[in-house]
């Protein structure tokens, strides 16, 4: 939107509706947030959200519009957390540059594309089904994350559009598609490291493992250098262990059936993979993933030059 008037948001809001179709429930951040940012600001949203244009919108659609608590803005952490990636990933993509609103509004509506690509969960256990839900399937069945992508080497950080021939024009087609491409690496790489901090704890020896160890049978996504939108998931068919009995390498299934060995730092969880899923693995890989799983204690056992120690200051003193 360009200002904060009622026209405004009711005009991005039936464009919202237009191509994502109208949703049942609305859920957004209280007025009241924004009053340690400007006094301006919030009365100028309490006005758009209690307009009765936009109330009669709503209610003739059948939306329900549900604030969270005042002041609680942890409350909105669900949706908050991919707009802060988003907006952390489009900052380090744009820099200082300066974009007119029609570039920036087209690199947005690209980068919303790229960001409902993202794998949620796979569906079926057959791995050549090939289907995995993404936030895009309940919105659209276009699943293109904007037009082909055109390979350019230019790394110029000037960002000034011309518009009076067609190289020019050319050359703001490639430089816009060079930051999309940007925003897809940066966003990627932001995205699959907070899907690992949710299933890692930080113990009190302060090292971080993970809560749930990768099993035999697990559906992960593998973390590769592929062109933008695209994802690469597989089938966790075998655990290796290293010289210290600890498991840090499996070898994974693709739908084409060709097999992968990766580091599991390299392999990452669904966003919304199901942890109570039935194993239906035989017994020699349920024997092996117990061995494999890391023990962790409240405790660590004493080393022996502390108890030496320990036993010469008992002599001492008695």
């Amino acid at each position: 939107m360009l200002d904060m008037t009622t026209d405004q948001f009711l005009l991005g809001f039936r464009r919202f509706v237009a191509r994502c179709g109208t949703p049942i429930q609305i859920i957004s951040d209280n007025a009241l947030q924004f009053k340690a940012a400007s006094n301006v600001v919030q009365q100028e949203w309490e006005k758009v959200l209690n307009d009765s244009d936009i109330q009669n919108y709503v209610s003739n659609k059948g939306i329900s519009w549900k604030f969270i608590v005042e002041l609680a803005t942890w409350m909105g952490g669900f949706y908050e957390r991919l707009v802060g990636l988003a907006k952390r990933s489009l900052r380090k993509t744009i820099g200082k540059v300066c974009l007119s609103v029609e570039q920036l509004r087209t690199l947005l509506t690209e980068v919303e594309a790229v960001v409902n690509s993202r794998p949620l969960a796979y569906i079926g256990e057959d791995i050549d089904s090939n289907i995995v839900l993404t936030p895009s399937c309940f919105l659209t069945l276009n699943k293109h994350t904007g037009i082909p992508e055109r390979i350019d080497n230019d790394d110029d950080p000037e960002y000034k559009p011309q518009f009076s021939s067609t190289d020019n024009l050319l050359e703001l087609w490639k430089k816009g598609q060079k930051h999309l491409n940007r925003f897809w690496k940066v966003w990627r790489d932001d995205y699959l490291l907070s899907i690992r901090e949710r299933t890692t704890v930080k113990l009190k020896e302060k090292i971080v493992r993970s809560k749930q160890y990768p099993q035999i049978g697990d559906i992960v996504l593998i973390k590769d250098d592929l062109p933008r939108g695209m994802w690469k998931i597989g089938k966790i068919i075998n655990l290796s262990k290293s010289s210290d009995e600890q498991c840090r390498s499996a070898k994974v299934l693709l739908p084409s059936k060709k097999t992968l060995n990766r580091t599991l730092n390299f392999l990452y969880p669904l966003e919304c993979h199901d942890d109570n899923v039935e194993r239906t693995d035989n017994v020699d890989n349920v024997e092996q993933n117990s061995k494999c799983e890391t023990q962790t204690s409240s405790t660590r056992p004493q080393r022996r030059a502390a108890e030496q120690a320990k036993q010469k200051i008992h002599e001492w003193t008695s």
